[in-house]
């Protein structure tokens, strides 16, 4: 940390000009969980650090007509706890509330933090993805909408230290919608082996007219499967379907990673288990009428 230089800047107009004139070498902090134990342990060693914490623009939880808005500086706690996101995107609120490290953790890491980080084992980027959300991001005074599948395909968006994640917008689900997380991990806390979080519409003789799904943390990126499924529209939600569900996510896996958690074989056979459990739950969550659908809390 010697000779690492701070700055804090006042708007997101200064910190994105603080950020152009700056280069490669300054990195931004918000929550600082992803970022301080790099720094304590000299993985890296910023020459700048832009402290963003202060930028009310980047806070808050703002309901819309038909998309919320969740500024990137909100804790996981607060989205958790919040009744807009739990109206409207309990996915969300379902998927921050299985992070682990603790309430230290939840109650100071943020949403920005979680996706800008881009680790493949965090719980929140395969939530939005499922549900389509995008992600305004300001950079040399220009703000622009990326979609969070087009921020796993890009490699130039420059977040963290060139670019800033302002909000993050989810769209309201279609009331139809039922929803599913299922996180498979070791011990409370740990890292998951495994995840997949799946939205799921059935018509009134229980077919599914709509189903995404999107596996996290067996790959170095959320997969998402939805077109796979795409064949089984139509299908009764049974037994069946749901072996069909775990033998398509499967397939789907490429080049699964292998760690402490699980070798690469073990993770794409739990691909499979965890997109059926997500789709299993929220078929049953589309059973019960007080949380029927996404308008359910």
């Amino acid at each position: 940390m010697i000779g690492v230089q701070y700055a804090r800047p006042r708007n997101v107009e200064a910190a994105t000009a603080l950020l152009a004139s700056l280069g490669p070498g300054a990195s931004i902090i918000a929550g600082g969980q992803e970022l301080m134990p790099e720094l304590n342990y000299n993985v890296f060693v910023p020459s700048v650090l832009v402290d963003i914490n202060g930028l009310k623009e980047l806070k808050g939880i703002e309901p819309g007509e038909d998309a919320l808005s969740i500024g990137a500086l909100c804790a996981h706690r607060d989205i958790e706890r919040d009744p807009h996101v739990n109206r409207h995107a309990p996915l969300l609120a379902h998927a921050v509330a299985q992070i682990g490290g603790g309430w230290q953790v939840r109650n100071r890491g943020t949403i920005g933090g979680n996706i800008v980080s881009m680790h493949p084992l965090y719980d929140t980027i395969p939530a939005l993805l499922a549900m389509d959300a995008s992600l305004r991001i300001a950079r040399d005074g220009a703000v622009r909408d990326l979609g969070v599948g087009e921020l796993l395909r890009s490699t130039d968006h420059g977040l963290g230290s060139e670019a800033i994640l302002t909000r993050i917008i989810v769209p309201h689900a279609s009331r139809n919608a039922n929803w599913g997380y299922y996180k498979l991990k070791n011990t409370h806390g740990a890292y998951a082996s495994a995840t997949a979080a799946a939205l799921v519409e059935l018509d009134e003789s229980g077919c599914l007219t709509d189903i995404r799904v999107v596996v996290g943390s067996v790959e170095a990126l959320p997969r998402d499967i939805s077109a796979a499924l795409a064949p089984l529209h139509g299908a009764p939600a049974d037994r069946d379907m749901l072996l069909r569900v775990e033998d398509i996510a499967r397939g789907c896996v490429r080049e699964p990673i292998s760690d402490q958690r699980g070798d690469g074989a073990y993770r794409t056979a739990m691909a499979g288990v965890c997109a059926r459990r997500a789709v299993e739950r929220a078929i049953a969550l589309s059973k019960q009428p007080e949380h029927q659908a996404m308008g359910g809390l």
